[in-house]
């Protein structure tokens, strides 16, 4: 899509075009051409960031990756991440909901969900979210460490 093709159709030929562009899948990544390789090595950043715990610095970045590829299931992760590290257990809860949404397969969002209700002092959500991510993991060996500690954040409530 051509930016300044939206910018010349005036206000409602943007909306329209704008509407059309992000039903369709389209991202501010692509809008900007912004190419997979400079979303990784930013993500790279971002990471070491976390890993150095510099978490507001990091959350910054990971709202950005959100921002500009709101279908990446990664950024999402790390931004909740740093929000369930800077005790924002509200907002690690929508995002990390988020993060389960873009990939209903995986249960680690869950794990982490289960975490922030069990900050938010809330052990029935808790306890179900670990239930579901047990589940979901099955006997892939992909889950199989987040299998686990589901297990043994059960394992604690009895």
């Amino acid at each position: 899509m051509d930016i300044e093709k939206l910018m010349a159709d005036g206000d409602d030929g943007m909306e329209g075009q704008a509407f059309e562009f992000f039903g369709k899948g389209g991202t501010f990544k692509s809008l900007k051409n912004i190419s997979e390789e400079s979303m990784e090595a930013i993500y790279s950043i971002a990471h070491s960031l976390y890993q150095s715990s510099k978490y507001d610095e990091s959350l910054k970045i990971f709202q950005f990756l959100c921002f500009y590829d709101h279908f990446n299931k990664k950024y999402f992760m790390g931004l909740g991440a740093c929000l369930q590290v800077l005790k924002n257990f509200k907002g690690a809860l929508e995002i990390f909901s988020l993060a389960n949404v873009l990939d209903s397969d995986d249960p680690r969002p869950l794990v982490y969900i289960g975490d922030c209700h069990l900050a938010l002092g809330d052990d029935e959500k808790a306890k179900h979210s670990y239930s579901t991510a047990i589940e979901w993991a099955g006997n892939n060996p992909e889950y199989l460490q987040e299998k686990q500690r589901a297990e043994g954040m059960l394992a604690n409530f009895e």
